[in-house]
């Protein structure tokens, strides 16, 4: 995990009113040695970090969409 990775919370994170946010996407915006801080995404309040334990985060594989050019 490193800063401006997409992730998401685990199945079951450690703490128990983390688990009503599974789904969502966060951004990371720092890692430390054992916690990091990431920023929720797709919510109206755009400043909403959290500061968490790493393991309750997993980094997200997004499909790369490619974009056709119809300047032909």
């Amino acid at each position: 995990m490193k800063a401006g990775d997409i992730v998401q919370l685990v199945e079951l994170p450690d703490s128990g009113w983390m688990e009503e946010h599974v789904g969502r996407l966060f951004e990371v915006h720092e890692v430390f040695e054992r916690r990091c801080l990431v920023r929720m995404l797709n919510v109206s309040n755009k400043e909403r970090y959290w500061f968490s334990e790493k393991e309750n985060f997993e980094v997200v594989n997004l499909a790369v969409v490619e974009l056709e050019n119809n300047d032909d």
